[in-house]
């Protein structure tokens, strides 16, 4: 019975994709900030909807005073996490990811025309020079989201944070935010189709300034960060 339910949501997934992905390419013409509400208010809670899903926020006072963009620091579990992390933000974002999204029909589309940065993972150079990107946007007055393990956790357990982002934050003197997600993993199992009701809850913990930290290497903010999204897991 399960697997007839699985795929009627998907295929109702599919649709929302399509339906929403051609929404906010045509929203760009308009604005990027109608483009970021449809991703926000349409997109993404349907998804959420159409898997009996909820996001739940958490902490979110601690980022309301910031006045400056800043780098979003996430764990990542599911492809669920995209949606959430939308849901969870009042101003457009821009998502860093590695290329093979940019490959996906309507998603790739529709990140592509919004701004999304993709990464090379395989070229150390060409990855660098992705990342020099995301750090010029966020100082052009854009809010940046990344998830700095990489790849999604197979088993909700946090990999080793990657250094990419933080050398950015730590060249630029970018506030770094760390975000924990949790209940992702339960929506969409690694390698799995199975679709499952969870509730989902962001955590926002304090900003990592890195002029508050002038002699950690960029290395040394990542396990800072890491830590601090360990911390917010376990609150959750």
């Amino acid at each position: 019975m399960w697997k007839i339910i699985n795929l009627i949501q998907w295929v109702f997934i599919f649709l929302a994709i399509i339906f929403s992905g051609i929404l906010a390419i045509l929203a760009l013409i308009i604005s990027k900030n109608l483009s970021f509400w449809i991703a926000k208010n349409i997109w993404s809670r349907l998804l959420c909807a159409i898997v009996f899903s909820t996001v739940y926020l958490h902490n979110k006072q601690r980022i309301s005073e910031l006045d400056k963009p800043v780098i979003y620091c996430a764990n990542h579990q599911s492809m669920y996490d995209i949606p959430a992390m939308f849901i969870s933000m009042d101003k457009p974002i821009h998502f860093i990811a590695k290329k093979e999204l940019k490959k996906i029909p309507f998603i790739g589309w529709y990140v592509s025309s919004a701004g999304m940065i993709f990464i090379d993972r395989s070229n150390t150079e060409k990855a660098m020079s992705s990342m020099q990107k995301a750090g010029e946007l966020i100082l052009s007055g854009r809010n940046v989201v990344t998830f700095p393990e990489g790849t999604r956790s197979k088993n909700g357990k946090l990999n080793l944070f990657k250094r990419g982002s933080f050398i950015i934050a730590k060249n630029s003197n970018i506030t770094i935010v760390p975000v924990a997600i949790k209940g992702t993993l339960e929506v969409n199992p690694p390698s799995s189709f199975k679709l499952r009701s969870s509730k989902i809850n962001v955590n926002f913990g304090d900003p990592i300034n890195p002029i508050d930290y002038p002699n950690y290497s960029a290395e040394q903010l990542a396990q800072l960060t890491q830590e601090s999204v360990a911390n917010l897991l376990a609150e959750i």
